[in-house]
């Protein structure tokens, strides 16, 4: 196919038509290297199409070009560059320089990015500054902002797991000058204590509510006029040091149709940049601003800051993890519920321990006398092994199962994030796990120890309880509202 569509090329028949073929085609990686043995052949004709009279074959040949990659293109595309007159094609140079070394062009991007600025903005001037802008930046990351917003007052919303928000309102409001309200999969909080709110554990991330109120529209100018003339710039401002403009990112909630987000974002994006007095720059790669838009259904939407210049470190000991890792603010909540049960002469072991955040947040959250960790993969073990580093903890981790382990003296708390049907081939294996939870259990739990499972098989969970009378259960406590996953808290009653 790329040899049909480069002779037709060649011989000039639909040159701009099949230009356009052979760019979609070569987005393919086994496709584009076809494409290059053909382009080695045909160098010179290629780079001739930069000069064809045609503006829609020279944007192709800029594009094709980039994709080559050869660093001796590095000069011709620049020098086209400066040579073109066809301003909408400035930025598809641009695209293409970003797939090379152009450092040494830095100064000249610079001056054509300021030259731009001081002029009127047309739509493909903007694209091309735009793009100016990611190469400089991608080059010299821009200068980040320092947050200074932590003695202000604050309206915040910790978004939090489904049925646990009271929880996690209680502890906000144990904070001085904290108050609050739960919502729906959240907390909103007012507090003069910002320093405090953030270093709680059990929430999932931490959104600024700085227009509490529901805009009742979910059209992306309406939204962004609104937030503009409720003085989002200022807010911004005040809780930075730093007055230079702010780079932005537009994220939306709410819904599952991606035409209607993507909209949304675009048109919100677009009329932010416009009418910001150039304060608010759209670039999603360096962003420190999020605004979040959740939508409310017909009633319009709710639009909430989230500050990447206020770093979240409460986990920053987590350099590794798996696609079945525990989210970290779930076992800090998992801890939560165990507190009352916790002893600080307390022997503790994760059967299946991973790559060890519920055994990090364990060793975290009050003193014991001794922590394990097993687990059969040991690429699991290093991760866990450089996390619990990271954490200043010493943990013993063990590569090894958990039927071949045997141990001195028994433990006061076994706690577990219990593998699921996922991680195996078969159901069969994830059964395997649950018998041996229980068996080994037994052996390794001291007298009125305490066992911690985070299960998402409550079915499975339930048949092992009815089969193992030893354990008392103490508590069980659903984790998700949908009832997907539940922690059990049991006790052993052997004497």
């Amino acid at each position: 196919m790329i040899k049909k569509l480069c002779a037709d090329i060649y011989s000039g028949n639909n040159v701009r038509e099949n230009m356009i073929r052979l760019n979609q085609s070569v987005r393919e990686e086994s496709v584009l290297d076809e494409f290059l043995d053909e382009y080695y052949e045909h160098e010179d004709y290629f780079i001739g199409l930069l000069e064809h009279e045609d503006a829609k074959v020279r944007k192709n040949a800029v594009k094709l070009l980039g994709r080559v990659g050869d660093p001796t293109l590095l000069d011709v595309l620049f020098q086209h560059y400066q040579a073109e007159e066809t301003q909408f094609l400035k930025s598809d140079y641009l695209a293409a320089l970003g797939e090379f070394e152009y450092k040494v062009y830095l100064p000249e991007l610079k001056e054509r990015w300021k030259t731009l600025g001081a002029q009127e903005r047309t739509k493909h001037s903007a694209e091309e500054i735009k793009q100016l802008q990611k190469l400089i930046w991608k080059a010299e990351p821009p200068k980040q902002h320092t947050f200074c917003g932590e003695a202000m007052e604050n309206r915040l919303l910790l978004i939090v797991p489904r049925g646990h928000e009271e929880t996690v309102l209680k502890q906000a409001e144990c904070i001085p000058q904290t108050q609050g309200r739960v919502m729906p999969g959240g907390c909103l909080v007012t507090t003069k204590n910002l320093k405090n709110v953030r270093d709680i554990r059990t929430y999932q991330a931490l959104l600024f509510d700085f227009y509490p109120t529901l805009i009742p529209s979910s059209d992306g100018k309406v939204i962004g006029k609104q937030i503009l003339q409720k003085g989002l710039i200022s807010y911004i401002r005040e809780r930075h040091l730093e007055k230079h403009p702010f780079l932005f990112r537009v994220d939306v909630r709410g819904t599952k149709d991606v035409a209607i987000k993507n909209q949304l974002a675009k048109d919100l994006s677009i009329y932010l940049e416009a009418n910001s007095d150039g304060m608010l720059i759209n670039e999603s790669s360096f962003y420190e601003v999020e605004i979040r838009v959740i939508l409310a259904g017909t009633k319009g939407s709710r639009v909430f800051l989230k500050l990447t210049s206020m770093p979240d470190k409460r986990f920053s000991y987590r350099k590794y993890a798996a696609s079945t890792s525990m989210q970290p603010s779930k076992a800090a909540l998992i801890m939560h519920y165990m507190k009352p049960y916790f002893r600080p002469t307390a022997n503790i072991l994760d059967s299946f321990c991973g790559t060890g955040t519920l055994l990090i947040e364990r060793a975290l959250a009050a003193p014991y006398k001794s922590i394990y960790g097993l687990d059969i993969s040991e690429q699991a073990i290093q991760a866990a092994w450089e996390n619990s580093r990271r954490a200043g903890l010493d943990i013993h981790l063990i590569h090894r199962n958990f039927n071949d382990f045997r141990h001195e003296y028994k433990f006061d708390e076994i706690l577990t994030d219990m593998p699921r049907t996922a991680n195996f081939r078969g159901k069969d294996s994830t059964e395997y796990c649950y018998e041996l939870l229980f068996t080994r259990g037994r052996e390794l739990l001291a007298s009125q120890g305490i066992m911690a499972v985070y299960s998402e098989d409550g079915r499975l969970m339930e048949k092992k309880l009815a089969e193992n009378l030893w354990l008392k259960r103490i508590r069980r406590i659903p984790m998700t509202k949908d009832g997907t996953s539940w922690l059990y808290i049991l006790q052993n009653k052997d004497k």
